[in-house]
């Protein structure tokens, strides 16, 4: 008995793997930092391209010089804008509104989406209205990509879809130069 207490006590104070316990412990916290951090600036370039995307659609529009005919035209104009989406003509919806200046009614609740878990789906409230000359139009852009990893929109807090897809949204207005 003796003799297994003094082994026991003797494995006790050995420093052997050590170094191990450490790593272990603070090997995964590290790795969830950077890949959270990586995720984070690739989520942020991917929100920044749309938002150019739709803001240099919206200078063509404004401007009459890019007025394209339907929203699938719309799309196409802002995706050739975009990088970093694989499929975004897909993964895209766009919903352009005249707001009436006499009321100001705008658009409530969440901006349409495709929906993916249906079949890559459009929303059945889009609107699609070039106006006028001198109308006040809202655009609003939705693209739904997937994250490089599972864990990524828990540890950042975003919301997802039931395909597991995260939202990117932008959102701009113009008013249309008078004829």
């Amino acid at each position: 008995m003796k003799q297994v207490l003094r082994k026991y006590f003797r494995s006790m104070r050995a420093t052997d793997g050590s170094s191990t316990i450490e790593f272990v412990i603070w090997f995964p916290l590290f790795m969830t930092l950077f890949l959270t951090s990586f995720e984070l600036t690739f989520y942020g370039m991917r929100s920044v391209l749309l938002e150019r995307a739709v803001d240099l659609n919206v200078r063509g529009m404004r401007l009459g010089t890019k007025r394209p005919d339907n929203i699938q035209e719309l799309k196409e104009n802002i995706c050739e804008e975009t990088m970093l989406f694989s499929d975004c003509e897909r993964e895209l919806t766009v919903d352009v509104r005249r707001i009436n200046t006499l009321s100001w009614n705008l658009p409530t609740g969440p901006i349409p989406c495709v929906d993916r878990a249906d079949d890559f789906k459009p929303p059945e409230n889009i609107v699609y209205g070039p106006g006028g000359g001198g109308d006040l139009l809202l655009i609003r852009a939705c693209m739904v990509s997937n994250p490089f990893f599972s864990t990524t929109p828990f540890v950042m807090g975003l919301p997802r879809d039931v395909s597991g897809g995260v939202s990117l949204v932008a959102v701009s207005t113009y008013v249309n130069e008078p004829s």
